[in-house]
């Protein structure tokens, strides 16, 4: 089944790759979340839990690590989480969100396994203290590290001569690992409970073994880089975001299809409407007729009148323009984020 939704998607999506006929508008919109979360909760507060007590912590080190690198990489990481998670949310048109700033420390496991909810009195104090209304809680965070280091043999001109002289590649590959839970105190709820992982890699070439091996903050700095994106990600698991979505239109024929593409470019979509619509019903062509029906669905998609794109597209197929199926597709899936978009941003109701 997923792999011939994936023949779809690719079906769908190659004659725009093909078309040379066409040219790409962009469209920003808003992205509803995956989750919807209650519109009581504007503001959020974080906090880190993925360490485990004094006495009890993993003794475990990294698959691939040497001696005298930081134990405690996960715990910085994890904070690169929240970091990732506080950025992304602070343009979001729906939350508000602060770290809790505390002496206190919040225990977990120390490892990918989540530990016991905590208890609704700490949580209901952490947003008393904060002025928020729900708590977003790290409560899992861990990274595997794999690297090896391979010689190479290299030719080069040196001085006029061809020189061959060994370089040492390092290729650095780690999977990080995050578990979240969002509490909802005033419901005693859980919102959500997600955990989610991804694989980075970085390649480097070096002209010694030694500082081929010496890769310390390289690391470090792939397992940050991969907290900061798994925090930036869930944020939009959350959260409205802004996005960007390509859309394609014909733009090659007639100097009037040429002018409706500036316009398009200049966002004057009335104008390129306006041509499109004269070009559909002088063209005594049924594939003139579908192409501009086609971009005319596109016109009123980027005004977001989505009723008047669907008749544009249905037009288009109509007339034997099977582009626009795939399109009259995207359409569908467009109106129903609309429709879910509306839902989570309207918190008057």
């Amino acid at each position: 089944m997923k792999i011939n939704r994936i023949i779809w998607v690719l079906f769908v999506a190659f004659p725009f790759l093909l078309s040379s006929c066409m040219s790409a508008t962009l469209l920003e919109v808003i992205k509803p979340a995956d989750i919807d979360v209650p519109f009581e909760l504007e503001c959020l507060s974080i906090i880190l839990r993925n360490e485990a007590p004094k006495g009890s912590r993993r003794s475990a080190n990294w698959e691939g690590f040497v001696s005298g690198e930081s134990k405690r990489l996960d715990q910085k990481s994890a904070e690169f989480a929240a970091t990732g998670l506080i950025l992304e949310l602070s343009k979001s048109p729906r939350f508000t969100i602060k770290q809790f700033v505390s002496n206190e420390k919040f225990y977990g496991t120390g490892t990918l396994k989540m530990a016991e909810l905590l208890n609704w009195e700490v949580v209901e104090l952490i947003c008393a203290k904060n002025n928020s209304q729900g708590l977003i809680v790290v409560e899992t965070f861990d990274s595997d590290v794999d690297r090896d280091v391979i010689p190479k043999e290299v030719t080069k001109n040196s001085g006029g001569e061809r020189v061959t002289e060994t370089v040492f590649d390092s290729n650095i590959r780690a999977k990080v690992s995050i578990g979240w839970r969002i509490y909802y105190p005033n419901q005693k709820k859980i919102i959500d409970v997600y955990d989610d992982d991804a694989s980075f890699k970085e390649s480097s070439s070096w002209g010694t073994e030694r500082d081929a091996n010496n890769d310390l903050m390289r690391i470090e700095s792939l397992v940050k880089k991969g907290a900061e994106s798994l925090g930036s990600k869930y944020a939009r698991r959350i959260s409205p975001s802004n996005v960007k979505l390509t859309r394609y239109f014909y733009s090659r024929g007639s100097s009037e299809l040429k002018r409706a593409k500036n316009s398009m470019f200049t966002k004057d979509y009335n104008t390129a409407i306006e041509i499109w619509e004269s070009e559909f019903y002088s063209a005594n062509k049924l594939k003139i007729k579908g192409r501009n029906a086609y971009n005319l669905a596109v016109g009123f998609e980027s005004k977001s009148n989505y009723e008047m794109a669907i008749k544009w597209a249905k037009e288009s197929i109509e007339v034997g323009n099977k582009k626009a199926k795939g399109y009259l597709i995207q359409l569908g899936s467009r109106i129903q984020d609309e429709a879910r978009l509306k839902r989570q941003m309207d918190v008057s109701e």
